[in-house]
């Protein structure tokens, strides 16, 4: 089989030199997120069906879709690369590993596959994304901060791909707190590819988490009209950019939102689900009608129970189900979500118990999901996603507390859920006002407001 050297100088089997450039764009195009890369991969195993890691990368993108219904056409993939093996590098062999590992569920093994990947060849792009994109999901930040932090000293701006290192660091550091130098970062990509949607995801949360949210609607307006160019997770940005339409009380521009380009019609994409669900909940803690909304989401969570591998979405297709009613598939759903734990599924027992926290939230029993949410609301946090997004957590227990009319309990949450939001002596000023205006508000109605954003500015 030929062997050259990509563009980072890194040995690859099964392409030659025009070929080795086409795989260079492919990775530039999934990783600033363009649609229609997987059936440009498959032109590309048809001409060379030698390509080692080009097996692996369709092994990894069907996997990275979340869906149980994935993994035999995963392994398939998997078989072909196991088939090349032997001809290939040892740096294949690991992603080769890698892939075995994530379709048989062992998550702790993928993920040490790939950090091996990455101690001896910093400069591998894929074994890089792939590694904090996966970390995201573990809910370890610590580790995800780690493992690009390792890896970005190697790198330079004259080092092809260089800028695609970026977010991903930038976004590591924000779920760090450290959001000055995270910015840094995320410009710093942005700079290089101004739509680079992960760089501008990071640079939402760093918006999001220190409550600027004027130029969080600013800066995601401007390339609003460019998202269409995107993948599915174009979602998610737009998602962001209802949070700040939120925190301004601009209600009905959110909802049109969430009808426009957030869950247009039903999804099985699991960021969809978990979008939309997150959205309508504190849509409602703030007392908007929502509507007949919930049953898009709902339609989307039964039509993929038992799916997800992502367990963050667990939670948010049981609450969809609580509050449309739906008990029979909401009966379903947690017992297929108890089976995994049982099962000895990874994340599963925490999944299958904050399931049932938010479908006691979903169905009115606000005593009995604070009882439980209070014990598991720092577990939780394993399931991964960002701080943001488990900001749902505090949200549903603020809102639980003032319908029971339990204000004391509802203060001490709404300040609980602002440690995070703060890194510096600004920002603990800032804290100290806001709990100020926590401790003054004296109805449920100023309290709800004050969940729509994090410190002042």
């Amino acid at each position: 089989m030929p062997r050259l050297n990509d563009v980072r100088g890194l040995p690859t089997t099964g392409l030659n030199a025009e070929q080795l450039l086409h795989y260079e764009s492919l990775l530039v195009d999934i990783y600033t997120y363009r649609p229609g890369v997987q059936a440009r991969v498959d032109a590309l195993l048809h001409q060379s069906p030698d390509f080692v890691m080009g097996h692996v990368l369709r092994g990894y993108a069907l996997m990275t879709d979340g869906l149980r219904s994935g993994v035999p056409e995963a392994r398939r993939y998997l078989a072909q690369a196991q088939q090349l093996a032997a001809g290939g590098t040892e740096r294949e062999r690991l992603h080769i590993q890698t892939l075995q590992a994530w379709v048989d569920g062992r998550g702790a093994d993928r993920l040490q596959a790939l950090e091996s990947i990455l101690a001896r060849w910093p400069l591998d792009l894929l074994a890089y994304r792939q590694l904090t994109a996966m970390l995201f999901w573990t809910g370890d930040k610590r580790r995800q901060l780690a493992s690009a932090m390792q890896a970005v000293p190697h790198w330079q701006p004259d080092v092809p791909g260089f800028a695609l290192t970026l977010g991903p660091l930038a976004f590591a550091l924000e779920e760090d707190g450290r959001y000055a130098l995270a910015e840094t970062h995320a410009q710093q990509a942005l700079a290089y590819h101004d739509a680079d949607l992960w760089a501008l995801h990071a640079l939402a949360h760093v918006y999001e988490m220190q409550g600027r949210v004027r130029e969080g609607d600013a800066t995601l307006s401007a390339v609003a009209p460019r998202l269409k160019d995107f993948n599915l997770f174009r979602g998610h940005v737009w998602w962001h950019l209802a949070l700040f339409r939120m925190a301004q009380g601009r209600m009905d521009e959110v909802l049109d939102l969430l009808d426009r380009e957030i869950l247009p019609a039903t999804s099985m994409f699991y960021l969809d689900i978990q979008n939309a669900a997150s959205l309508l909940a504190r849509l409602e803690i703030q007392g908007v009608n929502v509507g007949e909304r919930w049953e898009r989401v709902a339609d989307s969570a039964e039509q993929t129970l038992g799916q997800h591998l992502v367990v963050f979405t667990a939670p948010h297709q049981a609450m969809a189900l609580a509050r449309s009613g739906r008990r029979q598939a909401l009966a379903q759903a947690l017992k297929g979500f108890q089976d995994d734990a049982q099962a000895g599924v990874e994340q599963a027992q925490t999944g299958a118990a904050v399931s049932a926290a938010l479908a006691l939230y979903g169905t009115g029993e606000y005593a009995k999901f604070l009882d439980l949410m209070r014990v598991l609301r720092y577990e939780a946090a394993s399931l991964g996603a960002s701080h943001a997004q488990q900001d749902l957590y505090f949200q549903l227990m603020v809102d639980a507390a003032l319908r029971i009319d339990e204000l004391p309990l509802a203060r001490s949450l709404l300040k609980e859920r602002l440690v995070k939001h703060f890194s510096d002596a600004v920002g603990w000023q800032r804290y100290q006002e806001m709990a100020g205006l926590i401790d003054a508000a004296s109805d449920p109605q100023s309290l709800r407001r004050l969940l729509r954003t994090g410190l002042p500015q």
